[in-house]
C-alpha cells in the first residue's frame, strides 16, 4: 500500500501560493481536468484500459491510468473522458486509497480538505454520509465533503469520500479525492 502522508506533502506542493478557483489547478497523480488523455498514451493503449463501468447512459468512459502510469500516492487512478471524443480530453479524476479504517480516513479527509479550503476558492461546501448503494445490505457508508468551485447550480467539484464497507460486502475501504466538471458530475449523480 502507497504511504499516504506522501500524497499529502506531494498535495500541498501542487498549487502556488495564490487562490485557485479553477479546476485545472488541482492535480491527482499529476493529472488534472482539461489535459488529453493522448498526452501520457496512444489512443490505442487507451482503449484497452477501460475500466468496464457500467452507467445508465453511455455518455462517458472511465480508463484505469494506473495501467499505463505508475502511481506515487494512490492505489488505484480512474481517468473520465466523453466518449467518443477524438481528444480525449479529461473530465474527472479520481484517486483511491485503501485505507485500514475508518479513524484513518477520516483524519486524511480533513487533512485534504484544509488544504482544499486554503488553496481553492471554494463557493460551497455540503458535508454528506449515506449508504452505498455498491453495497445491497445498505450497511456501508459513505462519509463526505463536496467542495463547489461555482455557485449552485453548478456542479463542478472536488470531492473527499470514505467509503467505509462492511466486511460482508466483500469490498476494500477506500478514501476517493475526486475533480470532476459540472457535466461529468451530473451525470454520475444520474447514473
Amino acid at each position: 500500500m502507497k504511504n499516504f502522508f506522501l500524497i499529502i506533502s506531494i498535495l500541498f506542493s501542487v498549487v502556488n501560493n495564490s487562490i485557485a478557483n479553477n479546476l485545472e489547478d488541482f492535480e491527482i497523480e499529476g493529472i488534472s481536468v482539461g489535459e488529453s488523455l493522448l498526452d501520457y498514451a496512444t489512443e490505442e493503449k487507451i482503449r484497452s484500459i477501460d475500466a468496464g463501468f457500467e452507467y445508465k447512459t453511455d455518455q462517458f468512459t472511465t480508463y484505469r491510468f494506473e495501467k499505463i502510469h505508475e502511481l506515487k500516492q494512490y492505489d488505484k487512478l480512474n481517468v473520465s473522458v466523453k466518449k467518443n471524443d477524438k481528444n480525449f480530453k479529461i473530465v474527472g479524476v479520481t484517486g483511491i486509497y485503501y485505507y485500514k479504517n475508518l479513524d484513518e480516513c477520516n483524519k486524511l479527509k480533513k487533512e485534504i480538505q484544509s488544504y482544499i479550503k486554503k488553496e481553492f476558492k471554494i463557493d460551497d461546501s455540503q458535508i454528506t454520509k449515506f449508504a452505498s448503494d455498491m453495497d445491497k445490505t445498505g450497511k456501508s457508508i459513505i462519509y463526505g465533503i463536496q467542495n463547489y468551485l461555482k455557485p449552485y447550480p453548478n456542479l463542478e467539484s472536488i470531492n473527499i469520500n470514505c467509503y467505509d464497507f462492511t466486511k460482508e460486502s466483500s469490498m476494500n475501504a477506500n478514501l476517493k479525492v475526486s475533480v470532476n466538471t459540472h457535466e461529468f458530475m451530473k451525470f454520475i449523480i444520474n447514473n
